[in-house]
């Protein structure tokens, strides 16, 4: 290629202002050309200041904000990509820090194979400061990307992420957008990737693409992620019958007896009572300020709890419409047998 591609950075947003602002300050020091890119924040329905904040921000590159009422992250990342000018679009999430050499590294990665589709690293970063939470997603997380880095290493669906990704604009739009029936938080991308993998687009991982992820979620904000996951996987299952045997979804007779027991008692319980969920966010956080040493047994327990609710929750609604995925694998009747499972 005799010239870089113009490339386009879309950074969807939702309520986290002073993300985006350490966001555009590190895409402020790219050894990038500043002539050579664009940055588009997409808001997503943020009423914290972010559209005032870019407005006023100065930067090298081009910038400009775009504003939408709150309809979910694929949304976002759709209208950002319907107003992006270049020939390579990097989308990047607003908790993520690029290093100088990002853009670069992705424009080097599409050199030769403009057919691809590259996942950049995305690290955690957390000391032994952090709080519980944060230790625990980040240590799983980073542990999940050195998997990532091993040579001719073949992605699956659930490795894969679009935080940090790029794609050349072309390809994107003959595979399709995002879809915006996914709503909440969660799998937009999982279903991207089962559009890419059918269409024969490979992906590879850059650890050059390197953006540190600054996650600043607590417990009660991770557990309603954790929820819509549960929710939007069965959206995905419903949408892409052959994704249930690679989703977490056909994994729930696979835990230990005990906790299948105790889970089930609980997903019962949240059956009848809608308080059980605040409830075991209260407790598991209590037991985060103590930080007695069996808390990373708690922590994974809970968050497994809260995908289930989710995922029971959205399967019973499917059962009352008559249509999408309305029973998981053996459990032919998954929400009234919570209690026995």
């Amino acid at each position: 290629m005799s010239a870089p591609w113009r490339v386009s950075v879309v950074i969807p947003t939702y309520q986290r202002c002073a993300s985006v602002q350490r966001l555009l300050s590190a895409l402020a020091r790219q050894t990038f050309s500043p002539e050579a890119y664009e940055v588009i924040v997409s808001i997503d329905g943020s009423g914290d200041g972010t559209q005032e904040m870019v407005a006023q921000f100065r930067a090298p590159y081009s910038l400009r904000a775009l504003w939408q009422p709150h309809r979910g992250r694929a949304s976002a990342v759709n209208a950002g990509i319907r107003a992006a000018t270049g020939d390579l679009l990097v989308v990047l999430d607003d908790d993520m820090q690029p290093v100088p050499e990002f853009l670069a590294a992705h424009q080097r990665a599409h050199q030769g194979d403009s057919e691809v589709g590259v996942l950049g690293a995305v690290p955690i970063c957390f000391n032994s400061s952090s709080s519980p939470v944060v230790q625990f997603i980040g240590s799983k997380f980073n542990q999940h990307l050195e998997k990532l880095l091993q040579p001719g290493y073949r992605f699956m669906l659930r490795d894969f992420y679009t935080g940090n990704f790029s794609i050349r604009r072309e390809v994107l739009l003959r595979v399709g957008p995002f879809d915006e029936d996914f709503k909440d938080y969660g799998n937009e991308d999982l279903e991207l990737f089962v559009r890419l993998t059918n269409a024969g687009i490979p992906l590879i991982f850059s650890a050059e693409a390197l953006a540190y992820q600054h996650y600043e979620k607590d417990l009660a904000a991770l557990a309603k992620d954790k929820i819509a996951a549960g929710r939007t996987a069965v959206l995905l299952a419903s949408k892409h019958a052959g994704t249930l045997d690679s989703l977490r979804l056909s994994t729930y007779g696979q835990s230990s007896l005990k906790w299948r027991l105790l889970r089930g008692i609980l997903l019962g319980i949240g059956h009848v009572w809608n308080g059980m969920p605040r409830l075991i966010i209260a407790f598991v956080s209590a037991l985060a300020r103590i930080r007695p040493s069996w808390f990373q047994l708690v922590c994974p327990a809970a968050l497994d709890y809260f995908y289930w609710e989710g995922a029971f929750s959205a399967i019973q609604e499917n059962r009352r419409k008559g249509q999408g995925l309305t029973a998981l694998p053996k459990l032919a009747n998954p929400c009234k047998r919570r209690l026995a499972t």
